[in-house]
C-alpha cells in the first residue's frame, strides 16, 4: 500500500533556474514531483500568459495592455520568441541540474484555455472571449501546445508532465461577469458546455492534467478529468460533497491534487489528514492517487527550502502512517 505524493507548485524569487532546481532536488525526490521553475522577475514572457504563448502555434505580440493575437500564421514577435527561448532554457536547466538523477515527473502551471480567452486580446483589441471562432482556435491550439510541451519535457528531462491548469476566472465567464477591455460593457457569457469541452480537450493531452477552478465549476472540471482543490475540512454539506467527489475520482484511479495549509508539526498534520480521509470512508488503497500540493509565491530561498522539507515530511509520514494502520 502506497501513500500520497507531494506536488510542488508556484513561483520562485530571483532569475536563476539552476538554483531553484538544486534546492528542489535536494529536498524533493521520487515519488514526489518537483515543478518546472517559474520566475516572475525574469519578465512577462516567463510567467502567466507568457508561459502559454510560448507553447501556442498562433502568433502573439506583447503590447502595453497584454498579449495580443496577431493576424497571419508566423510567430515573428520578439517577445513571443523570447518566451519560447525562456521555456526551452528552464527545461534544459532542469536536465543540467539533474544530470544522471532520474526525475519521473515534473509539474507545470499554465493558464488554461478559458483563462487564455479572457486574458488574451484579438487583433481588434477586444478579448478573445468575444469571438467564437477565435475561442475554438485557442482551445485547439492550447491542447496542441500542451502536448508539445509535455513531449519536450519528456525528450529533454525524461520526465512525465503534470499540468496544473489555472482557470480561476472560468466561473465569471460562465456567469457573464467578465468586463470588456474598455470596461464599458460585459462580455457575453460562455455556455458551460463550451468550457467543459475545452477542459476535456485539454485532458486528452498525454500528461496528468489537473484543472484548478472555483467551487462553482469544480464538478464540471471533474467531469473532464482530474482536479485541484483545497483539502476539505469541517462537517458541513460542502465538505461532504467534496469528499464524495474525491472518492469518485480516486476510486476511478483519477488523480486529485489537494492544497494543504501550513501547520507547524508536519508529522501530526500528516496523521490528521490520513485520519480525516479514513473517517470519510475512502479506500486507503486509492491514496496513491492523491497529490498533496504546496504552492510557493516568489518566496526566498530559505523559505522555499523550509517549505519543501515540510511538504516532503508530510507526504512521507502520511505514507508511513498508512502502512502502520
Amino acid at each position: 500500500m502506497t501513500g500520497p505524493i507531494a506536488l510542488v507548485d508556484g513561483t520562485f524569487s530571483g532569475t536563476n533556474p539552476h538554483a531553484s532546481y538544486e534546492l528542489q532536488l535536494q529536498e524533493i525526490g521520487p515519488p514526489h514531483v518537483p515543478t518546472l521553475v517559474e520566475l516572475p522577475e525574469v519578465g512577462p514572457h516567463a510567467t502567466g500568459l507568457g508561459k502559454v504563448v510560448a507553447n501556442l502555434s498562433l502568433p502573439f505580440e506583447l503590447r502595453s495592455y497584454g498579449w495580443q493575437l496577431q493576424r497571419g500564421e508566423r510567430r515573428t514577435a520578439v517577445d513571443q520568441r523570447r518566451a519560447i527561448s525562456h521555456r526551452n532554457s528552464v527545461i534544459q536547466a532542469l536536465a543540467d541540474v539533474a544530470q544522471d538523477t532520474e526525475i519521473p515527473e515534473v509539474s507545470v502551471r499554465l493558464l488554461g484555455p478559458v483563462a487564455t480567452m479572457v486574458s488574451g486580446m484579438l487583433p481588434s483589441g477586444q478579448r478573445i472571449l468575444r469571438d467564437a471562432g477565435a475561442r475554438a482556435d485557442i482551445a485547439a491550439a492550447w491542447a496542441d501546445g500542451a502536448t508539445n510541451l509535455a513531449s519536450k519535457i519528456s525528450d529533454v528531462v525524461g520526465a512525465r508532465t503534470t499540468l496544473i491548469v489555472q482557470e480561476h476566472d472560468a466561473h465569471q465567464a460562465v456567469e457573464g461577469k467578465i468586463r470588456s477591455v474598455s470596461g464599458a460593457d460585459i462580455e457575453r457569457a460562455l455556455e458551460v458546455q463550451e468550457v467543459r469541452s475545452a477542459w476535456q480537450l485539454a485532458s486528452e493531452v498525454d500528461a496528468t492534467v489537473l484543472v484548478e477552478t472555483n467551487h462553482q465549476l469544480l464538478e464540471t472540471a471533474a467531469e473532464a478529468g482530474a482536479v485541484v482543490m483545497d483539502w476539505p475540512t469541517g462537517q458541513h454539506k460542502n465538505t461532504e460533497r467534496a469528499w464524495e467527489l474525491i472518492d469518485g475520482l480516486v476510486t476511478a484511479e483519477t488523480p486529485v491534487a489537494l492544497r494543504l495549509t501550513y501547520r507547524s508539526s508536519p508529522e501530526r498534520y500528516a496523521e490528521e489528514l490520513i485520519q480525516q480521509y479514513v473517517d470519510w470512508g475512502l479506500d486507503l488503497t486509492a491514496l496513491e492517487h492523491l497529490r498533496l500540493m504546496h504552492r510557493f509565491d516568489a518566496e526566498s530561498e530559505v523559505a522555499v527550502g523550509a517549505g519543501l522539507e515540510w511538504l516532503r515530511t508530510v507526504a512521507d509520514h502520511a505514507a508511513s502512517y498508512v502502512r502502520a494502520l
